[in-house]
């Protein structure tokens, strides 16, 4: 963490400071930015200022799990014992000597609309807002610019693995057409260990992914094991959703990609007028970002899926894209930054300079007949890419990006 720049962001967002609050690591951001290998057992408070040094209040019986703390951090300490004592020592801790409102920052977010933030109980929040009269703000966004934000070795690592990605999706697709035309019996399950062993060759963690076809791709989570999985075979959409990062480097970040493919030799119409519409939405996501952050103007999270969504929902297919249109990348593959999201929560988080994130809306329709055949096969596309948030606009990162439906039979 980068003590001089979440204040510098304090003084500009007119707070106080930052009160980082844990017990029993029920806040892993404040166990994160205060450089601790676990929360401890009892309750703790950091408190950065928006000016000065950071200074903490602690358990009588846990003060040493504190020195292995950043030196930037390693302000005051004071203690408490009782649970009167700690409430009675909040005021001194944050410097609200009365004299007027504190604005302070805490891991809250207003009627839970990113959950990923709301780290403090009710309880809590009650006991600083009553001991000490602040004001409590959401840290949101400060949390993923000390966080999420990436280095450039963690960026550098991802371009790798979207190479690496991109590689061992196309042998995939060039395995499933070779066994298909030889005649061999393949399944989901088969192509998910091919993967995982592309995936070793080429260097990376050799992580399970997705397979599926046909109404399997419709569930968006739907995951092939050794027990359940369906075979591959000439008629079928499959869909491809694969993700790793580089073995053995400590920078490593993933990276996250879904493309949908047809074993034949001419992709149905139907099918491809969905993609179509699936790209459409894709694109119209990249495109919002960059018109918004070329103004000059701050995006955030919730604005990019309505971008996404809104060409889905006019397209007709509103009530099958189920999902966000995209998460945090990082050194995880679901991380700590922005969503794109404004279906399952409001993310109101800023795409920050430095943090990635995907985007990858679907259309999911497990009765389609998208090929007219007797029975309906049932049909999940979704289209998925990675972008990497710079000043003034963003990077695909994922290039080149699927720009139709590979026939794998042609």
């Amino acid at each position: 963490m980068n003590l001089s720049e979440v204040q510098a962001y304090l003084r500009g967002q007119g707070l106080d400071g930052w009160l980082l609050y844990n017990f029993r690591d029920l806040n892993p951001i404040a166990v994160a930015v205060a450089g601790l290998a676990h929360g401890g057992s009892r309750r703790w408070f950091l408190w950065i200022p928006a000016q000065g040094e950071a200074r903490r209040l602690v358990h009588a019986i846990e003060g040493h799990m504190f020195g292995e703390m950043p030196a930037e951090l390693q302000g005051p300490e004071m203690r408490y014992v009782s649970w009167q004592e700690m409430a009675e020592k909040l005021p001194q801790l944050i410097g609200a000597d009365g004299s007027r409102q504190l604005r302070i920052a805490m891991e809250y977010s207003p009627g839970n609309a990113i959950p990923f933030i709301s780290r403090i109980d009710a309880g809590i929040k009650e006991v600083v807002e009553q001991a000490t009269g602040a004001a409590i703000h959401t840290s949101a966004d400060l949390a993923q610019m000390v966080l999420a934000v990436l280095s450039e070795a963690q960026l550098a690592s991802h371009r790798r693995a979207a190479d690496a990605c991109l590689e061992a999706k196309d042998r995939a697709f060039d395995y499933i057409g070779k066994q298909l035309r030889a005649g061999v019996s393949l399944t989901e399950y088969a192509v998910q260990e091919y993967i995982k062993q592309q995936f070793s060759d080429l260097g990376m963690e050799p992580l399970p992914c997705i397979v599926a076809v046909n109404a399997n791709a419709a569930d968006p989570h739907y995951f092939p094991s050794a027990k359940q999985h369906s075979p591959i075979r000439e008629g079928d959409m499959v869909l491809i959703d694969l993700w790793s990062k580089e073995r053995d480097n400590l920078d490593a970040s993933m990276a996250d990609l879904t493309w949908t493919a047809y074993c034949g030799r001419e992709v149905p119409a139907k099918a491809l007028a969905v993609y179509e519409v699936v790209a459409a939405g894709r694109d119209a996501a990249v495109a919002y970002v960059q018109t918004q952050m070329a103004a000059g103007h701050t995006v955030h999270g919730h604005e990019v899926d309505q971008a996404t969504r809104k060409v889905i929902a006019d397209a007709g297919y509103g009530p099958y894209f189920i999902h966000r249109t995209g998460h945090s990348l990082g050194p995880t593959g679901h991380y700590l930054g922005a969503n794109i999201d404004d279906l399952e929560t409001q993310d109101q988080r800023a795409l920050l300079p430095g943090i990635m994130f995907t985007v990858e809306p679907g259309i999911y329709m497990p009765e389609f007949n998208f090929d007219d055949s007797p029975v309906a096969k049932g049909l999940g596309i979704r289209s998925e890419i990675n972008c990497a948030v710079h000043a003034g606009g963003i990077e695909v990162t994922t290039l080149p990006i699927q720009s139709g439906v590979r026939a794998l039979l042609a």
